[in-house]
């Protein structure tokens, strides 16, 4: 038995964050959530307030998001995912569903998965319910919260 050699530089961890803060967004069946600030440590492309995150450096990611939805005529009927280059991934879809709700209620719904992402590729997160949902980031204690978030880690 030799010697340890050194230790590797390991896989370095980066991120890209993005939110849209209070207000309200009206996102229609299969349409795409659009975020506005974004924080990043890595080799990712976006554009403010538009939907589609690009992934530049290849590598397996962790990626959680919430949204802050408000009902509409007192149901919630709701489903979100992931989509990768167009393609829905399994892991991604979370959802809840509600009923006699007033429009001043708010729920918050949250995901997160695990999964490969090759270099080029577009993430964004898409309403996967047959109806409108209304994200509400406002009306909060009189604070403007964030009504949707996504965040993209590098993890291995």
């Amino acid at each position: 038995m030799g010697p340890q050699g050194p230790a590797g530089s390991g896989v370095q961890p980066v991120h890209f964050n993005a939110v849209i803060p209070g207000g309200f967004q009206t996102i229609s069946p299969e349409g795409d959530v659009n975020f506005l600030i974004a924080y990043q440590s890595g080799d990712f492309s976006f554009t403010p307030n538009t939907a589609e995150i690009t992934v530049n450096t290849g590598s397996v990611y962790r990626i959680d998001y919430s949204l802050l939805i408000r009902p509409a005529s007192g149901l919630l009927n709701i489903a979100y995912a992931v989509a990768i280059n167009g393609l829905v991934n399994p892991l991604s879809f979370f959802g809840t569903y509600s009923d006699e709700l007033t429009d001043t209620k708010r729920t918050q719904l949250t995901g997160m998965f695990i999964t490969s992402i090759e270099a080029g590729s577009t993430v964004v997160l898409r309403n996967k319910s047959t109806s409108t949902d209304y994200l509400a980031g406002t009306g909060i204690d009189n604070q403007a919260v964030n009504h949707a978030s996504i965040l993209l880690q590098r993890i291995a």
